[in-house]
């Protein structure tokens, strides 16, 4: 469906096709979803004037405190080791200072992106990282409660 012209919606330009780019090149617009009880961060930023990068990031969760339970906090930390020999090429993994461990991503994208394609991306992210979230949760690993 085509628009009769570009407008704005929210930090998105949108063009007759209705393909989304960031309305401010130096704000990068985003969102979140949740996925098996973990917030999910997306991101995009445009880098030049045809190519985009979209960023994703997933917490996998919270490693329990040695206090609460030390045998799973092992665990935990050694599938977290595992993982890391495992990871694809071009996610990387950090922990933050609250013992999350978060998945990262960065891909190059065309702007302006469709809905679709960006959809597309999210999903293949999310199916990707299932695999990582049964091992965590498998290892003890659990969902951080979010606030509403």
């Amino acid at each position: 469906m085509a628009f009769k012209g570009s407008f704005k919606l929210g930090p998105f330009s949108v063009d007759q096709e209705g393909r989304l780019s960031p309305e401010h090149p130096d704000i990068s617009p985003g969102f979140s979803i949740r996925w098996r009880g973990r917030v999910i961060h997306a991101r995009l930023v445009q880098s030049d004037d045809r190519d985009g990068r979209l960023f994703i990031q997933s917490s996998l969760g919270r490693v329990p405190s040695t206090a609460s339970d030390p045998a799973t906090r092992v665990a935990c930390f050694t599938m977290l080791r595992t993982l890391l020999t495992g990871l694809r090429k071009d996610w990387s993994m950090t922990l933050l200072p609250d013992h999350q461990p978060q998945l990262e991503l960065e891909t190059v994208v065309a702007l302006p992106i469709s809905v679709t394609n960006l959809v597309t991306e999210l999903a293949l992210f999310l199916l990707r990282l299932s695999p990582y979230l049964d091992a965590m949760d498998q290892a003890g690993l659990r969902p951080v409660a979010s606030a509403r």
